[in-house]
């Protein structure tokens, strides 16, 4: 066979010249296959769109009213987006009853075991909960959530058992065996679902919240700060920082949301909150707040420390003209302040709190001399010979030693953390009357 006849023969007006009628009905059946999964394709199911708009006009619906806070919003609008997907899940039928419940289910837990207190290591208690999402039985949501690859939804709990009788029943809190009739627990929630039969522990729930709050109650030794969106001991009426939704937000610390959070929260003097254990963590190496930097204490001996230092060790001589443009972060004015490798004092509060924004050397805008304040108004203010700022600091905390020693017990420095004085530091009792967890809250 010669090379010529190796290449294929095409048209370069009409393709490949079809030499037999085999290689025709071979593109023949091609072409229908083709076709078929064309039709195939369009036998897909066709959109609704007359569903599409109402669904729409719905959501649209309740986006406008101004009535429904953002939280509902978002969950209506994700039911209403799920409500047909969930007609089409098979719907469990009948009721576990106790002849279903496993000997797991069944088997009594302590909190604490030696003294037969009943409960889990969170909380006493004397009943179960079964879980509305996966159907177990536990016995407090935290049971749940340790064991389970999902969040369990405490306030769509229905069921719960005794563990006197291993009754299954509606959640309240007493037995409706009328052979047992024991109390679940000395404080029941219907609302948060909650059960908390320890002693001496007193539990309020805040419609608010939505959540229930160890206290006495309501304008008792709590009331709600509804910009702020949490309660606050009594004493911080009218004399707090308010942040809108100061609480809905992680700690700057360990990133944990601080509202559903069980730990213990504080409120710092510029009015940002942060975990107690973190606080304490975190001002051991500074003395700044992590959300906006300003000084979480009266630093008047630390900078007085400072002035000695700078005074002690001068700048080689290179640097004798440089100068630096700085802001201030407890009072959050610009200024002009002698150049430093390390520090930088304000010339309207004294703080040594400040950064650099920018460095001007030997003959530099020579009108910015050190002292030199800017105003609101883009003028400049420069120093009068003899002026001496005065040092402003809201806080009153105690320094220990050099000053950047702040890990001590606030409770014995005035600082609100259970001594009543709630005036800088504020300890913020979410708690839900969890024994191990200390705050126990859900976000409605």
């Amino acid at each position: 066979m010669s090379r010529e006849e190796n290449i294929p023969n095409f048209n370069t007006t009409n393709g490949p010249l079809l030499s037999d009628s085999d290689e025709f009905e071979e593109l023949s059946d091609d072409f229908e296959t083709e076709n078929e999964n064309v039709q195939v394709e369009s036998s897909l199911p066709q959109v609704d769109v007359g569903k599409q708009q109402e669904m729409r006009k719905l959501i649209m619906s309740i986006t406008s009213d101004p009535d429904i806070p953002a939280p509902l919003k978002a969950r209506k609008i994700q039911e209403l987006m799920t409500s047909e997907w969930k007609k089409k899940q098979p719907v469990a039928t009948g009721k576990k009853t106790n002849d279903e419940l496993s000997e797991e289910d069944l088997k009594v837990t302590y909190h604490e075991e030696e003294k037969l207190i009943l409960g889990c290591k969170h909380y006493s208690r004397n009943n179960k909960l079964k879980a509305n999402c996966c159907g177990g039985w536990f016995t407090c949501r935290f049971c749940h959530n340790d064991v389970s690859d999902h969040q369990i939804v405490r306030k769509e709990t229905k069921t719960m058992m005794c563990m006197f009788c291993q009754t299954v029943q509606p959640a309240s809190q007493r037995c409706i065996n009328e052979g047992c009739g024991k109390e679940m627990a000395r404080y029941f929630c219907s609302e948060c679902v909650l059960w908390d039969d320890t002693p001496f522990k007193s539990i309020y729930h805040c419609p608010d919240c939505g959540i229930c709050r160890v206290g006495q109650g309501l304008d008792k030794d709590y009331f709600h700060c509804k910009k702020c969106n949490v309660c606050m001991a009594i004493s911080l009426r009218n004399r707090h920082k308010c942040i809108e939704r100061n609480l809905e937000s992680d700690c700057p610390i360990c990133g944990e949301y601080m509202f559903t959070s069980t730990t213990t929260v504080i409120f710092m003097p510029c009015g940002h909150c942060i975990h107690y254990v973190c606080h304490r963590r975190y001002v051991r190496t500074s003395y700044q707040c992590p959300t906006c930097l300003k000084s979480l204490a009266d630093m008047t001996q630390y900078f007085q420390s400072l002035d000695a230092l700078m005074e002690s060790q001068q700048m080689p001589p290179q640097y004798e003209h440089y100068r630096s443009v700085i802001l201030c972060n407890d009072c959050e004015k610009k200024s002009v302040a002698k150049y430093h490798f390390l520090y930088h004092k304000c010339a309207s509060c004294n703080s040594y709190n400040t950064k650099t924004i920018k460095v001007l050397r030997d003959e530099e805008e020579m009108e910015l001399t050190i002292g030199s304040i800017f105003n609101a108004d883009g003028t400049v203010t420069s120093p009068e010979p003899g002026d001496a700022p005065t040092v402003t600091h809201s806080s009153n905390a105690t320094l220990i030693e050099n000053g950047m020693d702040f890990d001590q017990d606030w409770s014995q420095h005035g600082n609100g953390i259970g001594n009543g004085d709630t005036s800088d530091y504020n300890t913020m009792d979410t708690s839900e009357a969890s024994s191990e967890p200390e705050f126990d809250s859900e976000h409605p």
